[in-house]
Order: C-alpha cells, then structure tokens, then sequence
C-alpha cells in the first residue's frame, strides 16, 4: 500500500476516534497499560492451543520476541489519538500484516487471537467499578480500535500474500524451465519439421490434402499454452503469437490453392514468417535464460528475483526437519577502486571470477545469488555454522589469491570481505538475511578482507 492509502486509512481511524470523548479515549489507554500483559498472555496461551500455531510459534519465541511485540502494538493503537500518530501506526498495522505474509501466518489465526483478547477484556471490564453506560462506551471504542487495526492488517496481508504467491507461481515455472537451452533446440526443430511436411506435400503432387495449423502443431501448442505463459511480460510473446496467426492464414490459402505459382509464392512467405518466429524465440529465451527467468546476466548465477521464494521454502524445509541452514553475504571490497582504475570490463572479470568460485565452492544442493552490484549471497543448505565457515575461509583465500588479467594486459588482485549468519529458528526469512548483512558490515569495519559470524540472538 502506498503513502495515500495510509492517509486514507488514518483518517479513517481519527474518524472512529472522534465518536468518543476524551475521556474515553484516555480511560481506555490507562486500562490497556494496566492489564496489556494479562491480554498479551490470553493472546499466546489460546493461540498456542492451535495445532497449525506451533509451526510459527514455539514457547521460546513467544516468551524472548512476541510478547514485548504485542505489547508494544496494543499500548500504540490506543495512544494513537492522543499522540496524534494515526499515519504512522496504520503503516506499522500495514507492516505487521506484511511479516504475517511474509511468514505465512494465516489471517484466521490472527483474528483468533484477536477474538480472545476482546472476550478477555470484556471479562476484565465486567468486574470493573465503571458504570454500566461507561462501560460500554469504552468496550465499544476498544473493539472499535482492535477490529479496525485488525482490518488493516489482514488488507496488508491479503496484498503481500498474492504478491508472494504470484512469486512462487513464477518461480516453479522457472524450475519448468531450466532446460530452456533444449527446449529451445527442440521447438525451432518441431516449427522446421512443420515447415518441411508442408513443403514435401505441396510438392509430392497430391492433389487434395490436409495439414494443421502452425497454432495447432507441437510447436504452437507449446508456445501458447506453455512458453506465451512462462514468458508473459516479454514484447516477444505478442510478437511471435501473431505471427503464428500469420502463417495459420497462409497455410489455409496454400491448402485452398490451386495453382502451382501462387501456391510457391505463398510458401515463400511462410516460410520468411517461420524465420522471424525463429528469431523471435532465439530473442526470448536469450532474455528468458538470464533475467527473466531469473538468472543475472553477466554471472549467470541467481537474481535475487526467486530470493524470497527460495529462502522461504528452505527455512520451511529447515524447520519441518530441524536441519541446519546457513547464509554468506559476500562484498567485493573497494570495488570502485577496481572500475575506476582498471575499467569497468576489468570490473566485470572480476564478477564473473566470484561467481567461478562460488560455483566451484558448494555442493548442487545450495543456491548462489548475485543480489546486485557487487553482493552476492550463498544459501547453504544442510549446513551448520563449521561448514559454512570453512567454505567462506575457502571463498576469501581463493579470491585474495588469484589476479585478474584484464584485456588490456594488466593483472590486479581484490578481496572479499563475508558476514555468516546460522538460521536460528524464527520463520520470517528477513531476520536471517538481516543477520547475514549485518555479519557482513561488521566485516567490513573489521577491516575487511575477513569472515565474521553473525551472534546468535534471541531478541
């Protein structure tokens, strides 16, 4: 959601607020400040009856991270009128809902909890001195407060969450994909094929016959229901699907055709059409193969288009399994110097010598990224905190080691400075990246050129 749906949504919640007194208002933040730990224990003990809670929840996180999180998020909704903060704590519902996407929380989980609260507060209000008239007055602005924060989450939530899902669409039918080169090979081969049996029956002489549409051949029936798909946002798609139209036209004047001249000439045009096809796909799966299908150009490792997509799905495995998960963010240290001094050719030899090492450094089974620039990320799986410093030692020696010739003749040498972080059991996958890239700075000030393990943290 952008800066005017947080407006939109501020005013919205300053409206709720001004349907009450001041009074009311004040009251009901005393009374969440007294007893918003007794709500936030109700919240967890009930959540954590839930059999699908315990994959997001355990008792270490609730106790050491959640519980001054939940507090700290009732105390502010209801200060948000008094402090004149509605913008700034309807993008802090909105973020919430956002890291409950990201996590994968359900919304009905949340709202169950939300319902416990509100049936625990009406239970404390019941034995309270309050008249009755007053009572209901601040149980309703309360519910007011916790249905309307709640509302913005889950339109948060529902946003990031088809966000998240079209990213893991995309990303298995990049897996589909990854033969991209063979089916390259294979669909010119079969368009080729078409071509040439329409051409032997054209000219064997036969004087009535039958032969399909290109949209209806193998290659056209993969373009369309499969390529156009995988592909979608490509200019090529568009392109190369009114060609197919095209040349369905002419292949019906060829098939409608009785003389020998018009029928050549027609062919002929077909056949130039197949060509731009040809070089149509040529194009697409070129862009395919590096960026849109999610591969960096010049390093053909990962993007980190899929970095989300991948990270999620190995912390799930990682936990479900209770195997280990490491992460190395890695930066070329004074890279700058390197473009400025040597040029940036010589720059991009340096890249590319990273991405060797990286390869050349993992098993089959771990991910390398180039995020951009000069970071890269390697995601090692099945992987405690020895392995991945060995491999990081590995990666830094080797880079410190080897010079870069340039194509002009001279060589230069560059280092590597790299943060490692241990999964350490929390499921929103940006702690661990932030972990990653924080061990990274802190490689950096050491001086770089070195390795540093991230803390673990229970915060």
């Amino acid at each position: 959601m952008n800066t005017e749906s947080i407006a939109k949504l501020a005013k919205q919640w300053k409206l709720i607020c001004d349907d009450y007194s001041v009074d009311i208002l004040n009251d009901a933040v005393q009374f969440i400040q007294r007893h918003s730990e007794i709500l936030v224990v109700e919240f967890y003990k009930n959540m954590m009856l839930e059999k699908e809670a315990s994959y997001f929840l355990s008792d270490d996180i609730v106790q050491n991270r959640l519980t001054k999180t939940l507090n700290q998020w009732l105390i502010e909704s209801f200060n948000a009128p008094l402090q004149h903060k509605f913008e700034e704590v309807a993008a802090k519902q909105q973020m919430v809902g956002k890291v409950h996407a990201r996590i994968g929380i359900p919304s009905w989980l949340i709202m169950r909890g939300i319902r416990e609260i509100e049936k625990k507060i009406f239970s404390l209000k019941a034995e309270s001195q309050y008249a009755e008239n007053y009572t209901l007055s601040m149980i309703s602005y309360i519910f007011q407060i916790l249905g309307f924060s709640s509302e913005i989450m889950c339109r948060s939530y529902e946003v990031n969450i088809e966000k998240n899902n079209d990213i893991k669409h995309s990303y298995r039918l990049f897996s589909a994909m990854q033969d991209a080169s063979v089916q390259k090979d294979k669909q010119r081969s079969s368009l080729l094929d078409w071509e040439n049996e329409l051409m032997f029956k054209v000219f064997s002489d036969t004087q009535r016959f039958t032969h399909p549409a290109l949209s209806k051949s193998e290659f056209g029936l993969w373009f369309i229901h499969k390529a156009a798909y995988a592909f979608s946002g490509s200019e090529q798609v568009d392109e190369i699907i009114g060609r197919i139209h095209e040349v369905d036209l002419l292949n019906n004047h060829v098939l409608e055709c009785g003389r020998k001249e018009q029928t050549i000439a027609l062919i002929q045009q077909m056949r130039s059409k197949n060509r731009e096809i040809q070089h149509l796909i040529d194009q697409l799966f070129q862009v395919a193969e590096y960026i849109d299908s999610g591969n960096d150009a010049l390093t053909q490792l990962l993007n980190r288009r899929y970095l989300e997509t991948i990270v999620s799905r190995e912390i799930h495995f990682s936990r479900k399994n209770h195997s280990p998960l490491s992460l190395l963010a890695i930066d070329a240290d004074f890279f700058k110097r390197i473009n400025d001094k040597h040029g940036h050719a010589a720059g991009d030899l340096a890249l590319q010598f990273i991405s060797e090492v990286l390869f050349e450094s993992v098993r089959g089974s771990d991910y390398a990224f180039r995020i951009g620039g000069e970071e890269f990320l390697l995601l090692l799986v099945d992987s405690d905190l020895i392995r991945a410093q060995e491999i990081a030692e590995r990666i830094r020696k080797r880079v410190q080691d080897t010079p870069i010739r340039s194509s002009l003749g001279s060589s230069f040498n560059f280092t590597v400075s790299i943060g490692c972080a241990l999964y350490d059991g929390h499921p929103d996958y940006q702690r661990f990246l932030d972990a990653a890239d924080a061990a990274l700075y802190a490689a950096k000030n050491k001086g770089r050129n070195n390795v540093y393990l991230a803390k673990s943290s229970t915060a």
